[in-house]
């Protein structure tokens, strides 16, 4: 068998060149080299890094790309790569290619910009510019599922108009009449917030601001602590600057100073036995010492 027979025998599809792609999840796939060298990312790799020749040395695309937008952008691929289509062809193709829902026309957008394929980037935005073309901004927001962050502010600023539309001459100063009026309830919002505002200082602060004595309660608090402090550190000095007479042990003897006398002094008629005893402690010192009676009687007289 001669090598043309050989080749006409060999499927068309075992002589086509493959590389291999890695998408964001990690997963990799096999393509045709024609078909992914018609995105301009890929050619870039394929030519000047030499990768995704093998599944070890697979191009990584970018994070956009999940394999099911990589799948539709290779359908498109496959159709555009072919040669001899005319653009009625393709024209028809392309409606019926974007006919899908909003969420996966946003994704295969994404992925095709991140591709840098770029009819397909104009194929995507003029269809998602023809969905929302003519809605408002809530409705847009509920077709794509977007939060809703703006402030009733944002929402009335004014419209631009080029071209000096009547309608929109019309919305701006409805726009501009809510926007006043906004503006006049949260004016009124805060005077009556600052009206329900209560003191809530004591009494006894509102009367020293009244006298003019300015400090408020903690200070005035802190003033008597202090003063009291330095009134029992006193006390202590004085204390120890005057101790009692004290025993071998160390211990209070138990006589009386003038202070302790005079408090028991003003103690009732049944105490004034135990007051006679306290200022005469030493009354009857001689009366059992064993002196002469004649030489005690010369010591008191001298």
């Amino acid at each position: 068998m001669s090598g043309s027979d050989l080749l006409a025998v060999i499927k068309p599809e075992a002589l086509k060149a493959y590389i291999w792609l890695e998408c964001s999840d990690g997963s990799i796939q096999q393509v045709e080299e024609e078909v992914a060298m018609f995105c301009p990312m890929i050619c870039r790799e394929i030519m000047k890094n030499g990768a995704g020749s093998s599944k070890s040395h697979a191009i990584v695309l970018p994070e956009r790309v999940n394999p099911a937008s990589l799948s539709l952008v290779l359908d498109y691929c496959r159709f555009h790569q072919v040669p001899g289509r005319s653009n009625k062809e393709r024209k028809l193709f392309d409606e019926k290619f974007v006919r899908m829902d909003y969420d996966k026309l946003c994704k295969l957008a994404s992925a095709a910009l991140s591709l840098q394929l770029r009819p397909l980037v104009d194929l995507t935005c003029g269809s998602l510019a023809r969905i929302i073309g003519g809605k408002s901004p809530e409705e847009v927001r509920d077709i794509f599922h977007l939060p809703d962050d703006l402030t009733e502010e944002e929402k009335l600023e004014p419209l631009e108009n080029f071209n000096d539309d009547p309608t929109i001459r019309l919305l701006n100063r409805l726009y501009a009449k809510k926007r006043k009026e906004l503006q006049e309830r949260q004016r009124l919002k805060d005077v009556q917030v600052q009206e329900e505002q209560k003191d809530e200082r004591s009494l006894d602060e509102i009367l020293c601001f009244i006298n003019g004595n300015g400090g408020s309660g903690g200070e005035k608090a802190a003033k008597n602590k202090k003063r009291n402090k330095k009134r029992k550190d006193n006390a202590k000095n004085s204390a120890k600057a005057n101790p009692g007479p004290v025993n071998k042990e160390g211990a209070s003897c138990g006589v009386p100073n003038k202070a302790d006398s005079d408090n028991i002094s003003r103690l009732p008629c049944q105490s004034q036995k135990l007051q006679d005893d306290i200022e005469f402690p030493f009354e009857d010192c001689y009366s059992d010492d064993g002196l002469d009676p004649a030489m005690r009687e010369e010591l008191d007289r001298s």
